[in-house]
């Protein structure tokens, strides 16, 4: 689910002018903050990234941030929110070392991300954390992933490149994108906005008629020749349709339409702590979070549904996606609070 470039815009100037409030923007960083630029996961990607530290000498624990779908900034910036810089202050201020970064080809890292997949953000999120590792203020056995939405699907495949001794998701999917987690978006986006069951299953067989176009195609080429017939049966306008083949027509969508988390879950065999929003309606807390239990091995892992939290852990009655503008909580501080409780205990930090 992508909101719209205009809403996008348009909170944007908002958040420039200060029209909206967003109470838990850091006005003030006391501490360590330093600008790096790192190697990522292929020849030609240099990724733009920020390291926060807290003050002193002693080694930390220390965590590297990956962003959900679509081109991400360090601060994982929307709708005047900026999820990933409340959570680097928040983290450093509790005494975790914290690298977030712009993903490959957008913001001022350098690469291709039209062209990019799964498996290549999750070499680049294993370069940032080999880089991590190496730096003389971290804790090299004391590291992390942290992926929200989409960082949830990274996260274990970095761990196969540069192992992490700890990860976190928020709001990490346990079944494959195509057609599970998708299908079930789609369907409880509509519900939230009001919208028949009849209308809502022809979205759901949509989704599901797209995922085998998708696996039957060897390229974007070929899904730019196969997918427009289906958008247009299905009464999709010219935007839409561009907009569809922007997300589905791409390599980043064939690999997807193939990949299932479960076996990556399953194999991981450090901690895992797993956070979803009681009512988040892109990764749906009540399909995935009984799965992603089920599949952690070590005992060390939690599963936690947190109540009243939509997928971006705003307090919500509804979740719905609209509210991401209006609520003027970034992260809520249950979330918070139930991250470095349980960072804290992993990494035996005081």
């Amino acid at each position: 689910m992508k909101i719209s470039l205009f809403f996008a815009t348009v909170s944007g100037y908002m958040a420039a002018f200060g029209m909206i409030d967003r109470p838990q923007t850091p006005q003030q960083r006391d501490y360590i903050v330093e600008a790096v630029s790192l190697p990522g996961g292929a020849d030609g990607v240099l990724l733009d990234a920020e390291l926060t530290l807290p003050k002193g000498d002693d080694k930390v624990p220390a965590i590297v941030l990956i962003t959900g779908s679509g081109p991400q900034n360090k601060d994982e910036e929307l709708v005047g929110h900026k999820p990933f810089l409340v959570l680097s202050d928040h983290l450093t201020r509790a005494g975790y070392g914290v690298l977030r970064y712009d993903d490959r080809g957008h913001g001022k890292s350098t690469g291709d991300y039209a062209a990019a997949t799964a498996s290549d953000f999750a070499a680049d999120a294993a370069a940032a954390l080999a880089f991590l590792q190496s730096h003389p203020r971290v804790n090299a056995d004391r590291t992390g992933y942290l992926g929200h939405s989409e960082g949830g699907y990274i996260a274990p495949l970095a761990q196969m490149h540069t192992p992490a001794s700890f990860q976190v998701f928020l709001a990490g999917p346990a079944l494959p994108l195509l057609p599970d987690v998708m299908t079930t978006q789609v369907a409880d986006i509509a519900r939230s906005e009001g919208l028949d069951e009849e209308t809502i299953l022809k979205e759901v067989n949509l989704i599901r008629d797209l995922t085998e176009a998708i696996r039957a195609a060897k390229t974007p080429a070929e899904l730019h020749a196969t997918l427009p017939p289906l958008l247009k049966e299905a009464g999709a306008n010219k935007a839409t349709t561009k907009e569809n083949l922007a997300a589905w027509a791409t390599p980043w969508a064939i690999e997807y339409a193939d990949y299932d988390p479960r076996p990556s879950l399953k194999s991981l065999d450090v901690p895992v702590l797993a956070l979803f929003g009681e009512h988040d309606l892109q990764v749906s807390a009540s399909q995935n979070a009984p799965v992603m239990q089920a599949l952690l091995q070590h005992p060390s892992s939690e599963t936690l549904i947190l109540p009243g939290l939509n997928h971006l852990f705003q307090p919500t009655t509804t979740g719905r996606i609209s509210e991401y503008l209006q609520i003027k909580t970034t992260i809520d501080p249950s979330a918070l609070e139930a991250l470095t409780s349980w960072l804290d205990e992993v990494t035996n930090s005081p």
